[in-house]
């Protein structure tokens, strides 16, 4: 084999050896992450009540800003879930919404709302988003359930994650180390892997695993975590899990 030859093969090699570790790194051989079908979701005050209570809520308070640009105006709603809405207040126009949380206030029952007392069901309040050049195409939202003449929140399913590390207890420096995070209760979303502070990268979860390998974890006594963040907040609960783990120098 000639030397130039030679020279290609290794350089090859070397670039995708390279590439085959930073893709596994940053988790980027698993299946695309599912995006969120909210901007986040709605703390309900109170959470519970008749149907006729007017007002309905005295606060609804976003988990976040609304995002950059779409701080002009917010508007309360509710309806069943994806729409048709109905207005629950009039639309607030104090602008700044996109600077932090806030909170509206509705000024009619549910009943009057929706036009009449509603069916048993599921229903969806949302907060939207609006500025000059639209309205955001998501909402803040939280679920509730009415029966009977009463309502109430519906709140998100608990989940649990466990990471365990392969190989167990401790690693040598530049070892491949796979981390998996078991998710149950059948939760969608994505799991980030952090070593100590420092992200070490992101995997969705799919068939209630999210598995990331790395061979660059720092050396020394580490607290690996891994935390779970559902796709839909409104149905499933973060959680979190860590152990401790060697990698010897």
């Amino acid at each position: 084999m000639s030397k130039a030859k030679s020279l290609f093969v290794r350089t090859t090699v070397a670039l995708s050896t390279a590439a085959i570790a930073t893709l596994a790194l940053a988790g980027l051989a698993g299946p695309a992450q599912a995006e969120s079908p909210v901007l986040g979701t709605v703390a309900l005050a109170p959470t519970g009540g008749s149907v006729h209570d007017n007002p309905f809520v005295t606060a609804a308070t976003t988990s976040a800003a609304c995002p950059t640009g779409f701080g002009e105006n917010a508007a309360l709603k509710v309806g069943p879930p994806g729409g048709p809405y109905s207005p629950l207040a009039r639309i607030g126009g104090l602008a700044n919404y996109d600077q932090a949380p806030f909170t509206l206030a509705a000024n009619r029952s549910l009943a009057t709302a929706l036009g009449a007392a509603p069916a048993d069901g599921t229903y969806e309040v949302a907060v939207s988003c609006s500025g000059t050049t639209g309205t955001a195409p998501k909402d803040f939202s939280t679920l509730i359930t009415v029966t009977g003449d009463s309502w109430a929140v519906k709140n998100a399913a608990a989940t649990t994650t466990r990471l365990t590390a392969k190989p167990g207890l401790f690693a040598f420096e530049g070892q491949r180390v796979t981390l998996t995070a078991t998710v149950r209760h059948n939760a969608a979303g994505s799991v980030e892997f952090f070593a100590g502070s420092t992200s070490v990268g992101t995997a969705p979860v799919t068939d209630g695993r999210a598995v990331l390998t790395s061979t660059t974890l720092p050396t020394g006594l580490l607290q690996l975590k891994a935390t779970f963040t559902p796709d839909d907040p409104r149905l499933f609960v973060a959680s979190t899990s860590q152990i401790c783990y060697l990698v010897i120098g």
